[in-house]
């Protein structure tokens, strides 16, 4: 697709306050490093945003939406007035964590489809002097640009038709070190007006169902012990941004575990699918773990607190054999059929 306009505007922290900066802006030439760079993450927007979103209705519950409106505006005039429209909403948003940042609006056609690309870089601030009033010059786009190349954040929406299309788009986060959860308050949420397609509720019991249907149907206790081994840190992801793929490459499953979950998913695209990861949804799902041993014991204890309750000790590495121990009062006891 043919990369027609690039727009920048350099963006200062501008949340709460009653008269923020003026924001600065130029176009960008379609020639220079700048310009090439641009264009790869022009090309690869669809690739490098992992998370689908959709702009959320007005507070009515009508299809309406104020950043989808302005970015129709800017497809449709595609000149810097339109595009500080949307820069004064990203000030708007933009705190002094987010600090100095550039935002390039990159608008492309092939035949009578449309794709807009809005990113954002962060911005050197030992070379603001630069700045020109209400302007940026190129040299100043670039010394910025070039140390921030592959860190931004990043949103891309495609359609046909204006009235119809650019409602749903795709996100993504390729700040170093930046939060997962920090895309869908300020990004997503405060920025985009929009949100993830996965409910974090739902996304997080499809996950939950499909880690447990692996363990119960799992023959292999290699597969078994390395299901129990992440899922006690799952908790440690709440509010965080991911996908079921994300999570178990975040703690490092194997191709094998992870074939074994990916299987009980409904749809293979599913497991690729973002989400904000919601611990109470997990509980639901995993609330306990039984431990069977081949002596007819059964261990059963809260799975968030089983290694607490139950002490794990190798005997025999060989032949596979542990001991567990524990200690308490009894408080109840007992009898259970055997299911038919």
């Amino acid at each position: 697709m043919e990369l027609d306009s690039i727009h920048s505007f350099l963006i200062h922290p501008g949340k709460h306050l009653e008269e923020p900066p003026e924001i600065s802006g130029t176009s960008v030439a379609k020639l220079g490093g700048l310009y090439d760079m641009l264009k790869r993450v022009f090309d690869r927007a669809e690739e490098e945003c992992p998370h689908d979103v959709a702009f959320s209705a007005d507070s009515e519950g009508k299809q309406h939406n104020e950043c989808r409106t302005a970015i129709l505006a800017y497809l449709k005039k595609t000149d810097l007035a339109h595009g500080r429209a949307l820069a004064k909403s990203l000030q708007a948003v933009t705190t002094n964590k987010s600090g100095l940042g550039l935002l390039f609006l990159m608008k492309g056609t092939r035949k009578d489809e449309t794709k807009i690309v809005v990113s954002r870089f962060p911005a050197d601030s030992g070379i603001f002097a630069q700045e020109m009033e209400k302007e940026l010059t190129v040299e100043f786009l670039e010394r910025i640009f070039m140390k921030n190349a592959a860190s931004y954040k990043a949103a891309v929406y495609s359609g046909k038709s204006y009235d119809h299309d650019f409602w749903k788009g795709k996100a993504g986060d390729k700040q170093i070190n930046s939060a997962e959860s920090y895309i869908a308050s300020y990004w997503i949420r405060d920025f985009l007006h929009s949100d993830f397609l996965t409910p974090g509720e739902e996304g997080t019991r499809r996950f939950a169902s499909a880690v447990r249907e692996a363990m119960n149907h799992s023959t292999d206790t290699k597969t078994k012990e390395e299901i129990t081994a992440f899922c006690h840190l799952l908790p440690g992801l709440k509010g965080k941004v991911a996908s079921a793929k994300g999570i178990l490459n975040r703690f490092h499953v194997s191709a094998a575990t992870q074939q074994q979950i990916k299987s009980w998913f409904r749809r293979e695209s599913l497991f690729d699918e973002g989400f904000q990861f919601v611990p109470d949804e997990l509980a639901k799902f995993l609330a306990f773990t039984t431990v069977e041993l081949s002596n007819g014991g059964l261990l059963t204890a809260a799975t968030n607190n089983f290694d607490k309750v139950f002490a794990k000790e190798t005997v025999d590495p060989s032949k596979e054999i542990v001991r567990f121990s524990t200690e308490g009062s009894i408080v109840d006891q007992r009898f259970k059929k055997v299911k038919t």
